[in-house]
C-alpha cells in the first residue's frame, strides 16, 4: 500500500472532504448521508431494482434492503412490481422523496455558501476552476 504524508494531495483532500461532510450532514433534512445518496440515486436513475441500487451505492444486498426499508418507512420511496419480471421489485422515489432531495441540496448549498463567504474573489475563482477536475475524478 502506498504511504501518504499528511501534506500530500490525497491526504489533504481526504481530510477536507471529511470536514466538509461534517458541516453538511446536519443540512440533510434528518437523513444520513447514505440514505440521502441512495434516495438521490433512485430519483435520478430509477425506478431501480434492489440489486441495481446496491451496485450503484456500493453496498451489500442486505444493506440496500435496509436502506430501502427506511426510505419506504419515511414515505420517500415506494416498491412496485417490475412489469418485465413479476418476481422483481422496482424502487421509485415519491414526490415527498423528491422534495426531500431538493430541500437537502438547498440546505447544503447554503452551508457551502456560508463557508465560501470568507474567501477572496481570487480564491473563489481557484475553487471554481478545480470543480471540473474533481467532478471528473468522481464521474458526476
Amino acid at each position: 500500500m502506498t504511504e501518504f504524508t499528511p501534506d500530500s494531495l490525497p491526504a489533504r483532500l481526504a481530510l477536507l472532504v471529511a470536514r466538509l461532510n461534517r458541516r453538511l450532514i446536519p443540512a440533510s433534512g434528518g437523513l444520513s448521508h447514505g440514505l440521502l445518496m441512495s434516495l438521490a440515486s433512485v430519483a435520478k436513475r430509477g425506478p431501480l431494482r434492489l440489486a441495481e441500487l446496491a451496485a450503484l451505492e456500493e453496498m451489500s444486498a442486505p444493506g440496500a434492503t435496509r436502506v430501502v426499508a427506511e426510505l419506504e418507512n419515511r414515505g420517500l420511496v415506494t416498491r412496485g412490481v417490475d412489469p418485465a419480471d413479476g418476481r422483481a421489485v422496482l424502487i421509485t422515489a415519491t414526490t415527498t422523496g423528491m422534495d426531500a432531495i431538493l430541500r437537502a441540496r438547498a440546505a447544503r448549498a447554503e452551508v457551502m455558501a456560508q463557508l465560501l463567504e470568507g474567501l477572496s474573489s481570487s480564491e473563489l475563482k481557484r475553487v471554481e476552476a478545480a470543480l471540473p477536475a474533481l467532478e471528473r475524478a468522481i464521474e458526476i
